[in-house]
């Protein structure tokens, strides 16, 4: 991501790219940890939303909310999560880390936290608790580079999940971990890496988990990567083989594609 204009703010995750890539691998971590400890992802994408909620992060919305739709979550549980004291939606578990999420957030008073531990202790084992910390600590760092950026939200001119025509699979954008995600049945099936240099995306990487070959995955994240990389107004450098073999076999993205259309 780039400022449009000379007087644009610092672009935080551009000016200084070390520093962002590290607290990326910082959340690789906790995404890591969160699994070790038993915490699913459809818990961690809650407390994503909920602190970015908080912190008014229109930016972190965008992506965690598709990411919390691609985790699991429903609409109904996404639509009334600023008042999920106020209904039975949500797990006591999710409860649990709903409340520290929001304690790590606002650092309410000393007797406020005490409670919030106690309850938390209830549903949660330390190491739990200590994801969910650390998971709340995270975004909220998220939250602000991307609010003093002033990083966009686009307009999606598809569904935010990009729901693919295969009703098993959903495709979401990783911001956070700059690539795309493919999940079969709610489970992370495969991604493609790319980076973004001024307005090109870049496909590095692209890979399928074993487990989860002969669905035609690939085809589909490809596809779905490709076209939401084209809506959100960039074009595309296909370094990696497999995007760059799916571009060739789909003459239709030519004019978006450096190399093709595009002659750089």
């Amino acid at each position: 991501m780039k400022p449009d204009t000379p007087h644009a703010r610092v672009w935080l995750d551009k000016q200084t790219p070390t520093a962002y890539r590290a607290l990326g691998k910082v959340a690789n971590e906790v995404r890591a940890a969160a699994a070790a400890a038993g915490l699913d992802r459809k818990l961690i994408e809650l407390i994503n939303l909920r602190v970015s909620q908080i912190n008014g992060c229109a930016y972190c919305l965008d992506v965690h909310a598709r990411a919390a739709r691609a985790a699991g979550n429903t609409e109904q549980e996404l639509a009334v999560l600023p008042a999920w004291r106020r209904t039975e939606l949500y797990s006591p578990r999710e409860r649990a880390a709903l409340a520290l999420a929001e304690l790590t957030t606002t650092l309410p008073d000393e007797d406020t936290l005490a409670r919030a531990y106690a309850l938390a202790r209830t549903e949660l084992t330390d190491d739990q608790l200590s994801v969910v910390l650390w998971a709340a600590t995270t975004i909220g760092a998220f939250n602000r580079v991307s609010i003093l950026s002033n990083h966009p939200v686009h307009a999606a001119k598809e569904k935010p999940t990009m729901t693919t025509s295969t009703p098993e699979s959903t495709v979401a954008r990783n911001a956070e971990k700059n690539r795309y995600e493919v999940f079969y049945g709610g489970e992370l099936a495969g991604f493609a890496e790319y980076e973004e240099r001024d307005d090109e995306t870049v496909f590095i990487h692209t890979e399928i988990d074993g487990a989860f070959s002969g669905k035609g995955l690939g085809s589909v994240l490809a596809k779905q990567a490709i076209e939401d990389t084209i809506e959100r107004g960039r074009v595309i450098r296909p370094l990696c083989p497999f995007i760059r073999a799916y571009l060739d076999k789909h003459p239709q993205y030519d004019a978006q594609v450096i190399g093709k259309g595009i002659s750089r």
